[in-house]
C-alpha cells in the first residue's frame, strides 16, 4: 500500500532496479516479476507522485531531474530498510539505535556528564533534553521521548514502567547572614521576599500546594524558572526560598553563601522517578535507573555529607 506518500518500499525498489539495469525487462528478470507488473508499478508511481521519472526515449533508460532526485532518496531509504531487516534477524536490536531522554534540570546538572557516559554504554545514539517536568510527561505519552526522569510518576496512565530513583525533603534556604529567625514563614515573608519557582513547574506547584495546605498565603513578587537563578537570588540576600537537596547540588553547594534548615511547617518531600513505556526498551530503563542511583549516591549524597551532614541522612536513594 502506498498510503498518503504515493510510494512504498516495493515500488521504490522496482524504480531503482529499473534505472540501474537500464530497462523494465532487466528489472523484472532480476526481481522475479512479470514485465507488465514492473510497468504498472512505475506508471502508478509516476501518477501518484505527479512527476515523470524517466526520459522515455533514452536507451538505456535515464532519469529526469525528478527521477534523479527520487533515486537518491530511494537508495538511502532502501539501504536503511535492508539494514533494519538484517539487524532484526540477527538480534542486533538489543542495543537500541537512538533513545530520546528528558530529565529534570536538577538531575541533568548534578550528574549529567557521568549519566551521559552511562547512556552511551547502552545505546548507539541518543538525545537528551531538560526543562519543565509536566512537558516531559506529555512528551513521553505522545511518543516524542522514550524515557523521562521526573517528579511526575504519571500514575494515571497504563502501559508504563516506573523506577524510583530518589526521595528527598524540601528545605528552607536563607541568606548566610540572615539572623532574624525562620520559625514563622508568614513573618519571614514580611522581612524578606519569598523567591518562588514559576507556577508552570511541578516543583513550584508542589511547594505552593503545600503552603496552601498549611494556610500560608505569601506575597508573590519573584517567580524564577530555574534553580540557579533562584538560589543566586538567595545568595545575594534578596530573599529566601524552598527547594530540595538535589537542587542545591545542582547549583553547587560549595559556591553558595546560604544557610539551609528544615522547613518550620509540616514536612514536604519530592520523589524522582524514571518512567518509560513498558516492554519497548528491554532492560535499558532498569539499567539507567541503576546507574542513576549509583551516581546520586557518589555525587550528590557525597557533597551533602561534606556540607550538610544532617540533611544527607534524610535522603533516600532508592
Amino acid at each position: 500500500m502506498r498510503g498518503a506518500f504515493g510510494f512504498d518500499l516495493r515500488s521504490m525498489e522496482i524504480f531503482v532496479e529499473t534505472l540501474e539495469r537500464g530497462s523494465q525487462t532487466a528489472a523484472a528478470l532480476h526481481l522475479g516479476l512479470k514485465q507488465s507488473s514492473v510497468s504498472q508499478s512505475l506508471a502508478n508511481l509516476e501518477e501518484t507522485l505527479g512527476v515523470s521519472l524517466f526520459l522515455r526515449h533514452a536507451r538505456p533508460l535515464e532519469p529526469t531531474a525528478a527521477g534523479r532526485f527520487f533515486y537518491d532518496r530511494a537508495q538511502r531509504m532502501l539501504g536503511e530498510a535492508r539494514a533494519t531487516r538484517r539487524e532484526l534477524r540477527s538480534g542486533a536490536f538489543q542495543q537500541l539505535h537512538q533513545v530520546r531522554i528528558a530529565l529534570v534540570d536538577s538531575l541533568a546538572t548534578a550528574v549529567g556528564q557521568p549519566l551521559i557516559e552511562a547512556i552511551k554504554r547502552h545505546t548507539r545514539d541518543y538525545t537528551l533534553t531538560t526543562g519543565l517536568s509536566h512537558l516531559h510527561g506529555h512528551a513521553l505519552l505522545t511518543r516524542h521521548v522514550d524515557i523521562i526522569v521526573s517528579d511526575d510518576r504519571l500514575e494515571n496512565y497504563d502501559g508504563l514502567e516506573r523506577h524510583s530513583l530518589l526521595d528527598e525533603p524540601f528545605v528552607l534556604v536563607l541568606p548566610r547572614h540572615w539572623h532574624g529567625g525562620h520559625d514563622n514563614l508568614r513573618w519571614l515573608a514580611r522581612q524578606l521576599d519569598f523567591v518562588r519557582y514559576t507556577p508552570q513547574s511541578l516543583i513550584g506547584q508542589a511547594i505552593e500546594r503545600h503552603l496552601r495546605l498549611n494556610q500560608l498565603e505569601l506575597p508573590a513578587r519573584l517567580h524564577l524558572d530555574n534553580t540557579f537563578a533562584l538560589l543566586r537570588m538567595v545568595d545575594a540576600g534578596v530573599g529566601w526560598t524552598i527547594t530540595t537537596p538535589l537542587c542545591l547540588c545542582q547549583a553547587g553547594l560549595e559556591r553558595l553563601d546560604v544557610q539551609v534548615v528544615e522547613l518550620p511547617i509540616a514536612p514536604l518531600r519530592r520523589e524522582l522517578t524514571l518512567v518509560a513505556r513498558r516492554d519497548e526498551l528491554g532492560d535499558l530503563p532498569s539499567q539507567l535507573a541503576r546507574d542513576s542511583r549509583g551516581l546520586l549516591k557518589t555525587r550528590c549524597a557525597g557533597e551533602l555529607l561534606r556540607h550538610l551532614p544532617w540533611l544527607a541522612a534524610q535522603i533516600d536513594v532508592r
